[in-house]
């Protein structure tokens, strides 16, 4: 599996995949988070392929 990007304003660290508002019959609307700044990022189309469905 590959590793997480990188946050663009704290470059060392990674950013999480937040699920909080996915679930049964909800929409996948997943984002990055950044537990450095705070940062909400939207993943882009590729990174939406390679990590919704990551095994």
């Amino acid at each position: 599996m590959d590793p997480p990007p990188t946050c663009p304003n704290c470059p060392e660290r990674l950013l999480w995949k937040d699920t909080r508002e996915t679930g049964p019959g909800k929409e996948d609307s997943w984002f990055w988070f950044c537990s450095g700044c705070h940062q909400a990022y939207v993943p882009t189309p590729d990174q939406k392929l390679r990590f919704t469905y990551a095994a």
